[in-house]
């Protein structure tokens, strides 16, 4: 799955015998709802496999910790959006849940002179028990610095994944009417 304009690539897979989905995205560095709106749906209809999923999502998780600016630290639309993925999908913030209260940046503004963490893997929590360990590389090339992580490959983890009723139709009343009448 893919956009015309290359912000997510996403590839449905097999790794050490374990279906899963493997993404990149690129977060709009403005709002876009259409666009918001559809890669929620797509990753809503994904949701039955593991998700692991890295990018640059333009926006920051934790205006407290992935700030370096104390007057910047207001959330925004796009810390929303990884709360709902964290909150709706069960994906967790990788690194953030390897360094809880940790100050690490990916990416630096020059012209504010600011530091943000803008950058994440998110991945599904079934797939946690895998991973060995996240890194925030330094900011070498670009003004963004990548995130890595070591998953060891081929150890089934914990049950399965539990399924959740997506929210989104919780609050589609077209849907809430619809089930009432059946």
């Amino acid at each position: 799955y893919q956009d015309r304009q290359g912000r997510y690539l996403l590839l449905q897979g097999t790794l050490a015998g374990r279906r899963l989905v493997l993404g990149t995205y690129y977060g709009p560095n403005v709002q876009d709802v259409a666009f918001s709106r559809q890669f929620r749906k797509l990753l809503l209809s994904l949701a039955h496999l593991p998700i692991i999923l890295g990018g640059d999502f333009n926006a920051v998780a934790d205006p407290e910790l992935d700030r370096s600016d104390i007057g910047r630290r207001r959330w925004g639309a796009g810390g929303r959006t990884i709360a709902y993925y964290a909150d709706v999908l069960g994906l967790l913030d990788l690194w953030r849940a390897l360094h809880p209260g940790e100050r690490d940046y990916t990416h630096l503004s020059r012209a504010h002179d600011t530091w943000s963490r803008l950058d994440y893997i998110l991945i599904s929590e079934s797939l946690f028990p895998s991973v060995r360990d996240a890194q925030i590389a330094p900011v070498a090339i670009s003004d963004h610095a990548w995130v890595e992580f070591r998953f060891q490959v081929g150890r089934r983890t914990g049950a399965a994944a539990l399924w959740r009723f997506p929210r989104d139709l919780y609050e589609d009343q077209a849907y809430s009417a619809y089930i009432q009448t059946q």
